[in-house]
């Protein structure tokens, strides 16, 4: 039998606040899931928060032992951009992994968008590319994801490496879930066919937290 080892660090996938007072909510309904990783490529692998959890906890990923080899392979191709024309979205993908508090890191500036560097790319063989951004900011004002929420099934989105390919999707399905419902293994799937996944924060605000309760979760499927 195998027994699943876990790194002790976990992958925080929470509200879009910034640092410093609660953020106000914004105008458009719209997340989150990463800096340093370990060597090899970590694979997220969700579990329930601890026990007492509220409405506006944030859920918590642990990270599979990297010993346990589970990508092989090239390395993955680095996004640089995600476009989506019909939303009027166009914004830069920064690689990330996960910050010191175990949290996906993400950029302060909401029109800069985070991809989970030990994950899939669109240009791998299989599995989800995952990419999210903060949906607003108090110092930027409302980013660009905020507008996915609204995306109509077979919404065009282009994502561009930094050596000029490019991806082509087409949206499958948009979602709005309960941060503490959702499941993350899902959402960072390394299995399966390719697709992207999008993510920001979306739905109730909660002024006492400075947190959105739930995130909006785009699927897309390579276009035809």
């Amino acid at each position: 039998m195998l027994v699943a080892v876990f790194a002790g660090l976990a992958l925080s996938l929470g509200g879009c606040a910034p640092a410093g007072p609660a953020s106000s909510p914004a105008a458009a309904p719209g997340a989150t899931p990463a800096t340093a990783g370990p060597a090899g490529s970590p694979t997220p692998t969700s579990i329930p928060d601890a026990g007492g959890a509220t409405a506006a906890a944030v859920p918590r990923v642990p990270l599979a032992d990297a010993r346990l080899g589970a990508v092989s392979g090239a390395p993955a191709v680095p996004p640089t951009r995600v476009e989506v024309p019909a939303l009027g979205i166009d914004v830069s993908v920064a690689e990330e992994g996960v910050d010191a508090d175990g949290a996906l890191a993400l950029p302060a500036d909401p029109d800069v968008a985070s991809w989970y560097r030990w994950g899939p790319s669109p240009w791998s063989a299989a599995g989800a590319t995952v990419i999210a951004s903060h949906v607003d900011s108090l110092d930027y004002g409302l980013g660009q994801f905020a507008r996915l929420a609204s995306a109509p099934v077979g919404t065009s989105i282009r994502v561009t490496a930094a050596d000029g390919r490019v991806a082509v999707f087409a949206v499958q399905k948009v979602e709005l879930q309960q941060k503490t419902q959702i499941d993350w293994s899902g959402v960072f799937d390394r299995t399966g066919a390719p697709r992207l996944v999008l993510v920001t924060c979306g739905g109730d605000f909660d002024y006492d937290t400075g947190h959105y309760l739930s995130n909006v979760i785009v699927t897309a499927v390579p276009a035809a």
